[in-house]
């Protein structure tokens, strides 16, 4: 990872951020945590979208990245239930297949979109678009 990018990044925030992976590929679940703790976030992993909904329910996330093709519940829906519980909430939606749903999330602001495979420093620059800038 390019160590520039990273302090950069770093030196945005205000102190740890929360986030949410919903990923159920185990393997890409992984990397994209290690990526984010590696940025100094604290990081819970989801395998689908029921899971990702209980957890939300129980912390308080700052943001949430989610696979878009999921089994019990697609990410898509995932992002619908967030909109409804925790509005403001900003999400990041990944995948390597692009559907009509995924570009209507897009065009609405819904989530950010990154196409699978992306780069730490592409999930890293998103995520700092994202959050809250520091004073």
């Amino acid at each position: 990872m390019n160590e520039i990018c990273l302090s950069l990044v770093q030196m945005r925030y205000t102190g740890q951020i929360m986030i949410l992976v919903v990923e159920d590929d185990g393997p890409g679940g992984r990397a994209i945590a290690l990526a984010l703790k590696t940025a100094g976030h604290e990081v819970m992993n989801a395998g689908d979208g029921t899971e990702a909904l209980e957890l939300l329910s129980m912390h308080d996330f700052e943001l949430v990245i989610t696979d878009l093709l999921m089994p019990n519940l697609s990410g898509q829906n995932l992002i619908n239930t967030i909109r409804l519980k925790w509005p403001d909430m900003p999400i990041i939606l990944t995948s390597g297949y692009l559907s009509q749903d995924l570009g209507k999330a897009i065009i609405d602001g819904t989530a950010a979109f990154l196409q699978k495979p992306f780069t730490p420093t592409a999930l890293l620059m998103t995520v700092e678009r994202l959050l809250p800038k520091s004073n």
